[in-house]
């Protein structure tokens, strides 16, 4: 006869589980989105600037008026190449800055352009909640240990916290 109980789970505890970050897509998307944003700016960005210096109260009349007469015929593809690349460098920026939670058993590791950052002893953490889109981890005492938008699936980050037998506080359905 077994000594098993078996009303209890059998399986081992999980692994560290990684959470945050933007997926192949997502990665895709915010560099899209950032370049395409500035090339429009590019394009449009002279012609706003024209249109200002017809105001008289506004202030930079002078360089209004030189972003407004960029319009050399290189300029004309060039502005909209010149914010592709502002754009995806902002993009890129966005990408490196959000933060990867590596949740484990006894601590929680922060990443920020691959590099960890920051690491959150488990017996310091004493509850885990979401603050709008942020998640928040605090101490008994309330100090904030960490608060920051982190990329992906707020359930699946609610569930690697609780797998790990996290306090997480708020809706877990």
């Amino acid at each position: 006869m077994s000594n098993v109980d078996p009303q209890l789970p059998s399986s081992p505890a999980p692994g560290p589980q990684t959470v945050g970050g933007f997926d192949r897509a997502g990665t895709l998307w915010v560099l899209g989105l950032f370049g395409l944003g500035g090339a429009v700016l590019g394009v449009v960005i002279p012609v706003l600037a024209r249109w200002a210096t017809e105001l008289p109260w506004l202030p930079f009349q002078g360089p209004l008026e030189l972003v407004g007469s960029f319009d050399q015929a290189w300029l004309v593809w060039g502005r909209p190449a010149i914010g592709v690349l502002a754009g995806l460098a902002l993009a890129t920026w966005v990408l490196l800055q959000s933060p990867v939670l590596t949740i484990g058993p006894e601590e929680i590791q922060v990443r920020r352009r691959g590099e960890v950052e920051r690491v959150i002893a488990r017996d310091k953490v004493d509850s885990v909640h979401l603050a709008g889109s942020k998640v928040v981890i605090e101490t008994a005492s309330g100090r904030k240990l960490f608060e920051d938008e982190v990329e992906g699936s707020k359930a699946a980050t609610r569930d690697a916290f609780l797998a790990h037998g996290y306090p997480w506080e708020g809706p877990r359905d």
